[in-house]
């Protein structure tokens, strides 16, 4: 047995906490930046909470694939009907007064393949059907769209503009590549427009999914993250039409996978807002510290004695003497 002290006090016990090193809490590490392509709710969701770099850049991703998928059905199944067509032009065409000027009524086809079909009939009075999946009819007051989804009428520019032969087939090859590019880029472009309007319009949508489900969406996350729902979308797109250039995929299909695309963006732009961070309630409770006061109030109330003695208790007990 330990003695006790000189002073009569009990000796005070040592906690084993005072005198063991604790070991010291390591912090959680941060979380690495999301990575890779957005494939699933929680990497779309991730584009809230990251800048507009990185949807920028993956945009112009998918952007450039589904511009050169469209680059490659211009490059491999409608310019060789272009080319076919030059040699087979009158020595002089064009329009005049917004009528098409041609030698003759007799219909002519200029080239044709499963994809693209040129056709020249400057009366009107052949019915070719549909040949291709897109089909362009010239005739002399105006021409015709055709595809699956009808004929459409469509009138020449006003004013002259002659054509020769000679001149237009040179022109023509010397400038094919640039066109074809150009009209590829401008379908990424108009992508790219399509899908940062889209973005700014579904942003409301997954603002209040993330209100209703008590998370956290940031000032502009909510555009961002409708704009990157429309990456898979995208992607999906890019490689139907390169399916479709390569034979793999029909008209029909590509025209199918389109409505396909949109609900896959839409499920996108529902559910990502589910995988943004929860709101924690971090404020205190207000009535918290009034309650202990009042408590405290009323157990000092109970236990208090008064200074001052009861002048009535000292006359009571005068009148017991």
């Amino acid at each position: 047995m330990e003695p006790a002290p000189s002073n009569g006090e009990p000796p005070e016990e040592t906690s084993p906490d005072a005198t063991e090193p604790q070991p010291e809490l390591e912090s959680p590490p941060e979380p690495s930046p999301p990575k890779g392509f957005p494939v699933t709710f929680g990497g779309v969701a991730s584009f809230a909470e990251t800048g507009w770099g990185r949807l920028l850049g993956w945009q112009f991703l998918m952007a450039l694939a589904l511009g050169g998928a469209v680059l490659l059905v211009l490059a491999r199944h409608w310019a060789p009907v272009v080319d076919s067509a030059m040699t087979q032009l009158p020595a002089e065409t064009g329009w005049r007064d917004g009528a098409m000027v041609w030698p003759d009524d007799k219909p002519v086809e200029l080239g044709r393949n499963n994809y693209f079909c040129l056709i020249v009939d400057p009366a009107g009075t052949a019915r070719q059907g549909q040949l291709a999946d897109v089909q362009v009819e010239l005739r002399r007051e105006d021409w015709l769209l055709g595809s699956v989804f009808g004929y459409f009428e469509l009138n020449y520019a006003p004013g002259d503009l002659p054509l020769l032969r000679e001149e237009l087939a040179p022109w023509w090859g010397a400038r094919r590549p640039f066109l074809l590019l150009a009209l590829g880029a401008g379908a990424g472009a108009v992508a790219w427009l399509g899908w940062l309007a889209l973005g700014f319009v579904g942003g409301m949508v997954v603002r209040s999914v993330a209100f209703y489900v008590n998370r956290q969406c940031p000032t502009g996350g909510g555009w961002r993250l409708a704009a990157a729902a429309q990456l898979p979308a995208a992607l999906l797109m890019a490689v139907g039409v390169l399916c479709y250039a390569l034979g793999l995929l029909p008209w029909m299909g590509l025209l199918v996978l389109m409505p396909l695309a949109a609900l896959v963006a839409w499920a996108y732009l529902f559910f990502a807002p589910f995988f943004l961070p929860r709101i924690e309630a971090t404020d205190p409770n207000p009535f918290e510290g009034e309650d202990e006061e009042t408590d405290t109030d009323n157990d000092q109330s109970k236990i208090a004695e008064p200074d001052e003695p009861n002048p009535f208790q000292d006359a009571k007990d005068e009148d017991k003497t």
